[in-house]
């Protein structure tokens, strides 16, 4: 049973969030949910069967967008937006006072699930998301991806805030020094886990080879769709975007190709789900 920690403030997350739990309980209905939320968006009118906790924490942010939050002190760091960004590891601290021993997952909202949760091999305490894209844009943002992480040790999460300060992008590039801390307890995803945009367009190769290595299979675990031989676990995307931005493209691409196969009927619920929900 995982044990998965989330954000979700606002109508877009809450979306996204629908997605979330419906692509998830498909291969794992009895998962528990911490969610991190504000007294406006209503939870509770999303349509699950797992179990959610709900923590109302996040008012202070509440009708305030990006710009704005990175325009004023945090309390804690140097803008009200790192601050924001640091609720994940509040939420993973609010996890292991019910959880103890066990690991906890923390993922953005916006995560699609396509097959089930990646098994973390054992002796390992944490695990991370590389970002799989070219060094240029890893030198911007980080090597790793911090909507999408597991971890089984509470005092890797002191190391990730304490690296806050000076972290040159956010909570995203402070989960370098979380990794070198964990030494060789860390897992790497593969990059079938955790697949935005941002591989597909970022990439050390041109989005045209990338697109090439997608590929059709079926099988039990998962709704059929292979990258690079290997079954795609997982998307991050904000589903409902259909402007012509990066986000929307790939949402665009991902759909059109799942729809060259209608005859395959779980990817074809699958993209009912996703796109059309």
């Amino acid at each position: 049973m995982p044990y998965i920690g989330l954000i979700v403030t606002g109508e877009e997350a809450l979306r996204d969030f629908q997605v979330f739990v419906t692509t998830l309980e498909t291969y794992h209905p009895t998962a528990t949910l911490y969610v991190a939320t504000d007294s406006t968006t209503p939870i509770h009118t999303v349509k699950h069967k797992c179990t959610i906790h709900t923590n109302l924490s996040l008012d202070k942010y509440v009708g305030k967008r990006r710009p704005e939050m990175e325009a004023l002190s945090g309390t804690i760091y140097d803008s009200l937006f790192k601050d924001y960004t640091y609720e994940k590891a509040a939420v993973l601290e609010w996890m292991f006072d019910s959880i103890k021993d066990e690991g906890a997952w923390f993922m953005d909202a916006d995560i699609v699930h396509c097959a089930p949760l990646p098994v973390i091999p054992a002796g390992k305490t944490l695990a991370l998301s590389p970002h799989y894209i070219r060094p240029t844009d890893e030198a911007r943002y980080g090597h790793y991806n911090a909507g999408y992480l597991w971890l089984n040790d509470k005092e890797l999460l002191h190391v990730w805030r304490e690296a806050g300060h000076t972290s040159k992008f956010f909570e995203q590039m402070a989960l370098e020094a979380v990794a070198s801390s964990a030494k060789d307890r860390l897992y790497e995803f593969p990059i079938q886990v955790n697949f935005g945009w941002w591989r597909m367009f970022q990439g050390v190769q041109p989005p045209h080879a990338i697109q090439a290595k997608f590929s059709l299979f079926r099988n039990d675990e998962g709704i059929g769709i292979r990258y690079d031989g290997e079954r795609l676990q997982s998307i991050h995307t904000h589903c409902t975007d259909v402007s012509t931005g990066a986000n929307g493209v790939f949402n665009a691409w991902i759909a059109g190709f799942a729809r060259r196969f209608p005859q395959h009927k779980p990817l074809a619920n699958w993209v009912r789900t996703v796109f059309r929900l």
